[in-house]
C-alpha cells in the first residue's frame, strides 16, 4: 500500500467534495447509491463497522480498512475520523490501485 498516494487521493476528494465523513453521512450516500467506496479506521468501534460492512453489502460497495481514526482526521483536517465515504468513481478506482 502506498500510503502517501492515498493521502493525496483523499486531500483531491476532499478538496473537490467527492467524499463525505463520518457514519450518518456515509450510510446516506450508501442507501442512496452515490458511494463508489467506504474506507473504516480500524480502531472504529464495533457497531460503527458492523453497520457499515451490512449497509455496504446490501448495496455492493467495496469497503477498506484503513490506518487509526487520529489519522485519517489528521489527512482530513480534523481531529478523529472513523468513516469516509467517496462519491467519485474515478477516484475511487484509483485509492483502490492504492489500497492494495
Amino acid at each position: 500500500m502506498n500510503f502517501e498516494k492515498v493521502k493525496s487521493l483523499l486531500h483531491l476528494a476532499r478538496k473537490g467534495r467527492m467524499l463525505e465523513i463520518g457514519r450518518y453521512a456515509v450510510s446516506v450516500l450508501i442507501k442512496r447509491r452515490k458511494a463508489a467506496l467506504v474506507i473504516v479506521a480500524m480502531d472504529a468501534s464495533v457497531k460503527i463497522k458492523h453497520e457499515i460492512e451490512i449497509e455496504c453489502r446490501r448495496n455492493n460497495v467495496p469497503i477498506y480498512i484503513l490506518s487509526t481514526k487520529e489519522k485519517l482526521g489528521e489527512i482530513l483536517g480534523r481531529e478523529t475520523v472513523a468513516v469516509i465515504g467517496i462519491s467519485d468513481k474515478n477516484l475511487a478506482e484509483g485509492l483502490k490501485a492504492h489500497l492494495v
